[in-house]
């Protein structure tokens, strides 16, 4: 009889590489017992393959509506705003909630855009 650890990991070897070639039985309940069995899954599969094909309508008057986009990451905002086309971030600590840039600014650059916009309409 040996001692130790490197015993024990030739024995453990050994015995993997008998289970390794030993052939195991499958289990009953994945076996399928007839010809009718058979049909209905693969009826199921076929089912459940054209609904993934399906497509829904998409709604795009929904999206241009929202002025702002918003995705939470831990306590970070980050957003867009189509208007001042910003992107900004808010940040929450506690009770306080800090955005930078900060709504004033973003309106006053969509402002501003507007302003160029109007000045580049009426020059042309």
């Amino acid at each position: 009889m040996e001692i130790g650890i490197i015993p024990r990991m030739d024995q453990y070897k050994d015995n993997k590489n008998v289970e390794m070639q030993q052939v195991k039985s499958t289990s009953d309940s994945a076996s399928i017992n007839n010809k009718k069995d058979l049909e209905q899954i693969q009826q199921t599969i076929i089912e459940k393959a054209k609904k993934g094909e399906e497509t829904s309508e998409v709604k795009v008057d929904a999206v241009k509506l929202a002025a702002k986009f918003e995705v939470l990451i831990s306590n970070l905002n980050f957003g867009y705003n189509r208007e001042s086309k910003d992107f900004y971030v808010k940040v929450e600590r506690g009770n306080i909630e800090n955005q930078y840039p900060t709504e004033d600014m973003m309106r006053v650059k969509a402002y501003m855009l507007s302003m160029q916009e109007a000045a580049l309409n009426s020059n042309s």
